[in-house]
């Protein structure tokens, strides 16, 4: 433990043998490749800020720890390149727990570095130290959705601890590692030289499926006569892209995904049917219900992707049999018995199975190729009629519909929650990987606005479109700073409905009640701060759009604007989004006028 005289920080550019803690660590991102750091600055996380910056690596400041921790989410998602967060410890570290859960819950890779007091302080009452029942316990916080949490209380002890964390986020089913440094350890100088990081991890990490179950696999699909491929984020995560359509298209197997892996195949492709569950599109649910093989590949089975598991909506499983490819032996069986359960890298482990059948001769049926060609147009059909609504307020339909038709063919997508999420999930047609970014295990309200700046700092030059509605734009409204401190020319569609739409549809439906959903001022008015006004104040221009044949007009001024940009549309708060799959809790809400 080291003594309580102040700690000498002017040797921090000292030889590579006496580093302080905190360049020490910076040296590792940098070696690692990292080029960016989100979070925000306090006095506890202050000398990893100045080291990062000492070693060439951005510090991209928000003005609150959960917008951070969106942002870098959003921008591992387009760039796939590690997520780091650095923030200030107790309120910071707190702050920040929203935005991480939601990259653990979606598998993001990301290590959070929150200060704390000096570890010779631990056992008094320091300042801002969460030390009810344990001295100096804020990173059993961080535990539940953790891989792994360490408290570093000595600098002798980064030379084990950040190879290991590095190694950790991003192997295996990647995820959140937290790391806990005291501020004097940050200071404390690191007798050890830099790791090599190249020789702290498995030089051929990806492992390939059991050859066993590979041939099993290959023998169920030779002789299905309905199949369909699920893809879920493990096909992003392993960059299986191609080796999915080059399975799907081989065996003209339809394609469908879930939410946090639309666009991973192609939506424009023949064989995509789309997203699957509650909100999916009713083709991929009536396709996936009728499998007589289903090949999973890279998915949790999470319950809106499955319509709560009941088998009359999405998957029948059994009767139908199931194949099921995760890196993680635990995700096997897990929601549905798998007769086929290989562990394996997705990417490697559906290479083998498509070498595998090419020897088999494989023949696709043209008259399933008609029948699925038919479902999708029927679904048009089906949605387009709400896309074609010309009332006032706008229908979110109609709204989705022109994005898509101005929007360019590369551009990025980041939903919030609501119709910007569940009706683009459904209705929108992704055709490029890593255009489509969403908070899926948390639905997280507020991810889209922070999280749309992540994602344009990623991939400069690609439109990146940020859909939010009003309820969770105001939530996190301070994220627009970042956007214009930055110049990050990030285009926000605003769904302005004066509510909180989708849980006003849940206390109309079940309850005949909207009393908590609806932003109104004492006299029942409608109410939102003049979010033009608001765009003005923060340096950001802007436009309304009220009138539905005025929306190809304000889309392509936003979209041709240089400069971040919000676009205010005045949209519907009372039309539910068409449920083609279910969720269970209908069977509870139900109740609510009883």
């Amino acid at each position: 433990m080291p003594d309580r005289e102040a700690p000498d920080q002017t040797d921090a550019e000292n030889t590579q043998a006496r580093l302080n803690g905190a360049m020490y660590i910076a040296a590792c991102l940098k070696q690692e490749g990292v080029t960016k750091v989100f979070g925000q600055c306090g006095h506890t996380n202050y000398g990893l800020i100045d080291a990062c910056q000492r070693h060439g690596i951005e510090y991209i400041s928000f003005r609150h720890e959960q917008q951070a921790a969106h942002a870098a989410d959003a921008y591992y998602r387009v760039t796939r390149k590690l997520a780091v967060l650095n923030v200030h410890l107790s309120p910071g570290m707190t702050n920040a727990v929203t935005g991480v859960i939601s990259a653990a819950a979606d598998s993001t890779p990301m290590v959070v570095f929150a200060g704390n007091t000096p570890s010779y302080h631990h056992a008094r009452e320091a300042h801002q130290a969460i030390r009810f029942h344990a001295d100096a316990s804020q990173g059993d916080i961080y535990k539940p959705f953790s891989k792994r949490v360490w408290r570093v209380d000595d600098a002798k002890f980064l030379p084990d601890v950040i190879p290991s964390a590095l190694r950790l986020a991003q192997t295996g089913r990647p995820g959140v590692v937290f790391i806990d440094v005291p501020m004097d350890v940050f200071a404390q100088k690191v007798n050890a030289d830099l790791p090599n990081l190249q020789f702290t991890r498995p030089s051929y990490e990806q492992p390939l499926g059991n050859p066993a179950g590979i041939a099993a696999a290959v023998k169920a699909l030779a002789g299905a006569r309905r199949a369909v491929i699920f893809a879920g984020n493990g096909v992003a995560l392993s960059g299986a892209q191609e080796e999915l359509k080059a399975l799907a298209e081989l065996m003209g197997i339809p394609v469908a995904t879930t939410l946090t892996a639309k666009g991973q195949f192609p939506e424009t492709h023949a064989l995509s049917v789309g997203c699957t569950g509650i909100w999916g599109s009713r083709a991929a649910n009536d396709t996936c219900r009728e499998a007589d093989v289903i090949l999973a590949v890279g998915t949790a089975f999470g319950e809106a992707d499955c319509s709560s598991w009941r088998p009359e909506f999405t998957f029948a499983i059994p009767p139908s049999r199931l194949i099921q490819i995760d890196i993680q032996p635990q995700e096997i069986g897990k929601s549905y018995p798998a007769e086929i359960g290989i562990v394996g890298d997705a990417k490697l482990t559906l290479a083998a199975i498509t070498e595998g059948l090419r020897k088999t001769g494989p023949k696709p049926d043209p008259e399933r190729a008609k029948l699925i060609a038919q479902r999708k147009a029927d679904w048009d059909v089906e949605v387009g009629k709400t896309q074609a609504e010309n009332g006032k307020p706008i229908h979110p339909a109609r709204l989705l519909a022109e994005i898509v038709k101005a929007a360019p063919q590369d551009a990025i997508y980041v939903t919030d929650v609501g119709w910007n999420k569940n009706g683009a999930g459904q209705q929108l047609r992704v055709s490029r990987p890593n255009s489509f970014i969403t908070s899926g295990g948390m639905a997280t309200m507020g991810f889209a606005p922070a999280a749309a700046i992540g994602a344009k700092i990623g991939a400069p030059d690609r439109k990146v479109i940020g859909m939010v509605g009003d309820g969770g734009l105001l939530s996190v409204v301070g994220a627009l700073t970042t956007a214009v401190e930055l110049n990050v020319p990030v285009l926000w569609i605003l769904f302005n409905n004066f509510c909180f739409s989708t849980i006003r549809t849940v206390g109309a439906t079940y309850f005949n009640n909207t009393y908590g959903t609806e932003f109104t001022t004492p006299d029942g008015k409608p109410y939102n701060p003049d979010f033009m006004l608001l765009a003005k104040a923060f340096g950001i221009e802007s436009g309304l759009v009220i009138e539905p044949d005025d929306l190809a007009a304000g889309l392509k001024k936003a979209l041709a604007a240089t400069g971040p940009y919000l676009l205010e549309v005045r949209t519907r708060g009372d039309v539910p989004m068409p449920r083609t799959g279910y969720w269970d809790i209908a069977d509870f809400l139900r109740l609510g006028n009883d």
